[in-house]
C-alpha cells in the first residue's frame, strides 16, 4: 500500500482589486524609509512588524497574508515592484 499526501491547490495570484487605504500606504512608506519627517515611528508596533513580515515573506506566505491583509500586502508589493510605487503610495497617503 502506498500512502500519498494530498497536495493543496496552488496559491492563487494576489488580487488586483485590493484597496490600499491611506493608512496602509503610510505604513508601507514608513517601512521603506519614506515616512513623513518628524512623524512618530510606527514601525515597531504590531502593524509595523506585520509589514516587515509581509516584505520578507516568500510568495506563498505573502499570498496567505493577502487574504487577511489585502491592502497592506498590495502596498508592500507596489513599493517593491513598481518604478512609481513610492510616488503612488505617497499620493494615496496624501503626502
Amino acid at each position: 500500500m502506498t500512502l500519498t499526501a494530498s497536495c493543496p491547490p496552488p496559491a492563487k495570484p494576489l488580487s488586483n482589486d485590493a484597496v490600499i487605504t491611506a493608512d496602509d500606504a503610510s505604513r508601507a512608506l514608513e517601512h521603506f524609509g519614506h515616512g513623513l519627517p518628524g512623524a512618530p515611528d510606527r514601525t515597531t508596533g504590531w502593524t509595523g512588524r506585520l509589514i516587515a513580515l509581509i516584505a520578507e515573506a516568500d510568495a506563498g506566505n505573502r499570498c496567505a497574508l493577502s487574504r487577511a491583509y489585502p491592502g497592506l500586502v498590495a502596498a508592500v508589493q507596489l513599493a517593491r515592484t513598481s518604478p512609481t510605487g513610492i510616488d503612488t503610495l505617497r499620493a494615496i497617503a496624501r503626502y
